[in-house]
């Protein structure tokens, strides 16, 4: 008899729904978080409470609830477990006497400060594994789901191009181009640069003002605009560019000089503004690169640690085929609005080298 043969329908390999597949990673990176902070004696919510009030000067339970997209009560309890501990301190606010104003103490302030270089080491830790296309799909990917499980507005973050767009029209920035990035062009012959990040242009004005034929690129479509007004007002000219900087592309092998000062990014978005205006210098070419110093943490300049600049830092995020000439500390002092602020800046200056 001939064999009988079952008929058998084959069915594709079962697949984890997606709300169950995030909810597993989301488990797996608390894990890989909580084991970095163990040895410090907090929780990850104690932490992230920490690591919120570090970037603000006082804050109320409800905004601090808010930030953190979580419940006030749930916040109120971890702070006053921090508040037992030293570790965070309060008094009331003047303008409503039932409002806790929250702050760290300077033992808080330390363990959050550590904290903050452990979240770099994450996110670096987490950018490796992904890349920077991917990372940045990633949090385009996070910012929508915030927003459809309704803790987050889900729209453009206060950095974006609007944002910037509202800061230019209520509080232009000033006109006086950098000391530093005008005292590193003073050295070089005159050639062709390009000022990323430029804002209203005070540093393209300021070059094109030194016989550099100059591109401003910058997102804000008002900061561009107060840029051409001022260029014409001081009768000198400067090409510009709207642009993201995370996507902006330079001809390549075109500037003589690229200017990158004061654009503070995460690590891998950074890495990937630096490698592409790297692409855009002549061999000989020089990148310069200033930003706010990690041990001044004045009131000036991002609070972040992790958006803040080492010589460690800069150095690793030199892209290839660029010699350091200039890695160096400076120490100033601010006019104008900020006129007595004081700020410890870095500048690193590389030079493009022959490849081969």
């Amino acid at each position: 008899m001939p064999e009988l043969k079952r008929n058998r329908t084959a069915h594709p390999p079962a697949v984890a729904p997606v709300a169950f597949r995030v909810s597993r990673v989301a488990r797996a990176l608390r894990k890989v978080w909580s084991d970095r902070i163990e040895g410090l004696g907090v929780s990850p919510p104690q932490a992230a409470v920490l690591r919120a009030l570090l970037h603000q000067e006082k804050i109320g339970v409800r905004a601090l609830a808010r930030t953190l997209a979580t419940d006030p009560m749930n916040v109120k309890h971890l702070v006053d477990r921090l508040e037992a501990e030293g570790l965070s301190a309060s008094d009331m606010d003047p303008g409503d006497r039932r409002t806790r104003c929250l702050h760290l103490t300077d033992r808080g302030r330390t363990l959050a400060l550590e904290l903050e270089r452990l979240g770099d080491q994450h996110e670096r830790w987490l950018g490796e594994r992904l890349g920077p296309d991917a990372l940045r799909a990633l949090t385009e990917a996070l910012t929508a789901l915030e927003g459809a499980a309704g803790i987050a507005d889900g729209g453009e973050s206060n950095h974006g191009p609007s944002a910037w767009d509202q800061r230019h029209r209520e509080r232009p920035f000033s006109s006086d181009p950098d000391p530093l990035v005008m005292a590193v062009a003073a050295d070089l012959p005159p050639g062709r640069a390009l000022d990323l990040g430029c804002g209203a242009g005070r540093n393209s004005i300021g070059l094109a003002e030194a016989g550099w034929e100059v591109t401003g690129v910058d997102f804000s479509a008002v900061a561009l605009e107060q840029l051409g007004r001022a260029a014409r007002e001081r009768s000198v000219v400067v090409t510009t560019v709207r642009s993201d900087l995370l996507t902006y592309q330079p001809e390549p092998n075109n500037f003589d000089l690229c200017v990158v000062a004061n654009i503070h990014l995460p690590e891998p978005d950074l890495a990937e503004v630096l490698r592409r205006a790297a692409s855009g210098l002549r061999e000989g070419g020089r990148l310069l690169l200033l930003g706010h110093h990690v041990e001044g943490r004045s009131s000036h300049g991002p609070r972040s640690a992790g958006l803040l600049f080492s010589e460690e830092r800069a150095a690793r995020l030199l892209p290839e085929g660029l010699v350091v000439e200039r890695l160096e500390r400076h120490q100033r002092e601010h006019g104008g609005d900020l006129a007595g602020v004081e700020d410890l800046s870095l500048l690193l200056l590389a030079r493009r080298v022959p490849r081969g």
